[in-house]
């Protein structure tokens, strides 16, 4: 056996123990496994003296004399690790090769982590904008009823008027029936034809004035009615536009927050490539 062989072998424990993180060391000679030392958390099952396998990153190294570094997924071993295989170069001859793993475990962990936190936060903020949306729309339906609102009070106060009108007509009419009456009573005989027609316009004259005043009870009610329905449309305007720049300043923290989201996962994906 070599000596670089020799020395790698009895450097190897030391090696791994003064590493900060826990790591799986294995040494080679051109066929065969010399060492192997397992962590808790990385164990490929390799005794000494199993053979190299085709293809492996040991064998990699040692037949193409370069150092080759190779993640390897869960379903090869049942844990994800990344390796990293050195070729043992003695005299210009290769006669082994140094190689080490550390698990990916936690990298893969928070990685899967912080892609579903993403997707979560996508999907919130994507209800987020459409509420916002319905807000801002909601808000100016408000606005187009209160305008509504303010428009038929304006309707009423000239219907008020034409029922003033009315009223004025009425009691214009009840003064020339009694007009009539009396001209009606001077008359004799002569009048009563007459007097019938005023009468009739008086009776007339009293249907009109019940009828406005029916008339101006409805309309105040319906006034009435418009000015709570216009209060109650400014109430709700002015909550939709709070709830929508509520929403506003929510959707900018989930922004933020898949800023970060994405940030930690290019960041498990760099400390996996690093290592």
């Amino acid at each position: 056996m070599s000596k670089l062989l020799n020395s790698v072998l009895m450097v190897a424990p030391i090696l791994q123990k003064a590493f900060l993180f826990d790591c799986m060391i294995g040494v080679t000679d051109r066929e065969k496994f010399l060492a192997y030392y397992p962590t808790r958390g990385l164990n490929l099952g390799i005794r000494v003296g199993d053979p190299l396998r085709p293809g492996s990153i040991n064998a990699t190294a040692v037949a193409e004399n370069q150092r080759v570094v190779r993640k390897i997924g869960k379903e090869v071993y049942g844990i994800p690790y990344i390796a990293v295989g050195y070729p043992l170069v003695e005299n210009g001859q290769v006669v082994g090769c140094l190689s080490t793993g550390v698990t990916t475990d936690q990298e893969d962990r928070l990685r899967g982590l912080a892609e579903n936190l993403t997707d979560a936060l996508e999907g919130i903020a994507q209800h987020t904008e459409s509420l916002a949306q319905e807000a801002d729309e909601l808000s100016s339906a408000s606005l187009t009823l209160s305008d509504a609102a303010i428009q038929m009070e304006r309707k009423i106060a000239e219907t008020s008027q034409i029922s003033q009108l009315i009223r004025d007509i009425s009691s214009r009419s009840n003064v020339l029936g009694l007009n009539a009456v009396l001209e009606a009573a001077r008359a004799g005989a002569a009048g009563r034809g007459f007097s019938v027609v005023a009468e009739e316009i008086r009776k007339l004259s009293n249907t009109t004035s019940t009828s406005a005043k029916d008339i101006f009870r409805i309309l105040d009610e319906m006034n009435d009615l418009v000015g709570v329905v216009s209060s109650e449309m400014e109430k709700t305007r002015n909550h939709s536009l709070h709830q929508s720049t509520r929403i506003q300043e929510l959707y900018a923290v989930m922004q933020e927050l898949r800023r970060m989201a994405d940030q930690l996962r290019e960041a498990a994906v760099l400390g996996g490539r690093s290592e």
